[in-house]
């Protein structure tokens, strides 16, 4: 994504936005009967490793229901070197409990646990 790319829709869901060491962030908030906040950080750092100026890509986020707080997803990936990163994911399932899982990428192979 560019960092520049801001459609109607985002524009509309942003309540903040700040620069940090590495990237941006930004966070967003939906209305309506499912509402939710979105905390997500943007990095020049694709999932290889490879640097891109002008272009960002979700090096983590979390999604929060903004009734109760709680936190329904998060994802966050570490880019460990060249063509390898970790990358770990939490999801809330239906019974309240918290799904985890980690993907792992070293250069041409990809490992789920």
């Amino acid at each position: 994504m560019k960092i520049n790319f801001k459609p109607q829709r985002l524009l509309n869901n942003l309540v903040s936005e700040e620069k940090i060491n590495g990237g941006i962030r930004r966070i967003l908030q939906t209305s309506g009967r499912k509402s939710r906040t979105i905390d997500m950080e943007l990095s020049n750092l694709d999932s290889l490793g490879n640097a891109y100026p002008k272009e960002y890509y979700v090096s983590s986020f979390k999604v929060y229901d903004t009734k109760s707080s709680s936190l329904l997803k998060m994802m966050t990936r570490e880019v460990t070197g060249s063509s390898n990163s970790v990358t770990a994911l939490v999801t809330k399932n239906d019974f309240g409990k918290y799904d985890k899982s980690t993907i792992v990428r070293n250069n041409t192979s990809i490992t789920k646990k």
